[in-house]
């Protein structure tokens, strides 16, 4: 067990490093990086790691910057790279609450970091309206949340080292639930559960993997009704940290494991009705980077023509009130162009005195734990949890400020 000391150096790593700027090679006409030199280090919770070294991953999820130089954003400097092109898209005007409300989920189900247990929460308010106990020995940092049909959601708890499988049904209005465990196998000690995502249809599962101790992903999809399980490997280092789905067609964020690999970082589709085993057989849908633009995490939409991105811009060296610093982005599918921006996130300003010299300025990337069938309704994790609908934001509760959070409707 490390002692606090060791955790607050080790996070105290993890800003320092997030806190570099980025260069990176010209755009070409496609408006993509040839290949990134470097970046903002930003990942889920490393699952591969200890229960405590999650948190402290959790935790470094609001990161603070130390005080960056004053840089005009016409200074040829080290490190400048071009607007953001993906956060070049206009940015959606808010509709009044009653429009953006419209077919909004009535509930939604949450994991809470501080203890084993599961609530269902009504969406419009965040009222909590019931609460279930997770298995002894669940750690809600790195478990995963995935709604299936109404009324039902499956839950990947992990029990370090194991992951098993439960489907949690909410009675109708979200006033009491039941979790049961699913015949799905257990994963093998060592191996953890990244992504889950339940087909439109309800009939599969798809479950992003870390195997090897982490060192290399697959992504399997579990037919519910049998149980059958059907994997998709890569040589390549790293892991899927989201997934998600279109029809037959399956969306998964790639998250690289080092320069080697960030060449193929990304968002992907595969084709899950066409053969054969390779991960990457399909086609790459965004880059890691465009231009200033840090791909932090995406989700394919739940009609396959759009992709919802959640953007970091690495792109200027000085930070201030008002400076855009990232956002949640709307692209297409087919182009991986921007269509529209659905929110703008803005630098903000701690005070805070244990930050010492790393206070003053911060910026947060954005997590996007879930996407409604409709796609028009998002739960995401800025520097605060909460709804997206129709770029509307509403704060919720239920989750502490962090970006990875494990919560469906």
């Amino acid at each position: 067990m490390l002692s606090e000391h060791d955790l607050r150096t080790r996070l105290a790593g993890a800003l320092h490093e997030q806190a570099d700027p980025v260069t990176g090679d010209p755009v070409d006409t496609a408006g993509i990086f040839a290949r990134a030199v470097r970046r903002r280090r930003h990942r889920r919770t490393a699952v591969r790691v200890t229960s405590v070294l999650a948190a402290a991953a959790l935790l470094a999820g609001a990161w603070a910057l130390r005080p960056w130089p004053a840089r005009s954003p016409g200074s040829s400097a080290h490190g400048y790279q071009p607007p953001g092109l993906l956060l070049a898209a206009a940015v959606v005007r808010p509709q009044p609450a009653r429009a953006a409300d419209a077919g909004l989920p009535p509930y939604y189900v949450i994991a809470d970091h501080n203890r084993a247990v599961a609530e269902i929460r009504r969406s419009v308010t965040g009222k909590l309206l019931s609460r279930v106990r997770l298995p002894s020995g669940t750690d809600p940092k790195v478990s995963q949340i995935a709604a299936g049909r109404p009324g039902t959601f499956v839950l990947a708890l992990a029990s370090l080292p194991r992951t098993r499988f439960y489907l949690l049904r909410v009675s109708p209005g979200g006033h009491g639930a039941r979790l049961t465990p699913l015949a799905v196998p257990s994963l093998p000690a060592g191996d953890f559960v990244t992504a889950l995502a339940v087909s439109p249809d309800g009939r599969a599962l798809a479950v992003g993997l870390q195997l090897d101790g982490g060192r290399h992903g697959a992504v399997q999809v579990v037919q519910l009704g049998t149980g059958a399980v059907r994997t998709w490997t890569t040589a390549r280092i790293g892991w899927p940290s989201a997934v998600s789905w279109a029809g037959h067609e399956l969306g998964f964020f790639w998250q690289d494991d080092g320069p080697a690999t960030r060449s193929v970082s990304g968002l992907w589709t595969l084709e899950t009705a066409a053969p054969g085993s390779n991960l990457m057989s399909g086609r790459r849908i965004l880059p890691l980077s465009v231009g200033g633009d840090t791909v932090q995490t995406a989700l394919l939409g739940p009609g396959g023509r759009t992709a919802i991105a959640s953007v970091t811009y690495d792109g200027t060296g000085h930070v201030r009130a008002g400076t855009v610093v990232g956002g949640i982005v709307e692209v297409s599918a087919e182009t991986g162009h921007p269509l529209r921006t659905l929110l703008a996130e803005h630098a903000a300003y701690s005070a805070d005195p244990g930050l010492g010299h790393n206070g003053g300025w911060y910026a947060t990337s954005c997590d996007l734990p879930a996407v409604d069938g409709t796609g028009a309704h998002l739960l995401v994790s800025c520097d605060r949890f909460g709804r997206l609908d129709r770029a509307r934001f509403t704060p919720l509760p239920g989750s502490s400020p962090q970006t990875a959070v494990a919560a469906a409707w």
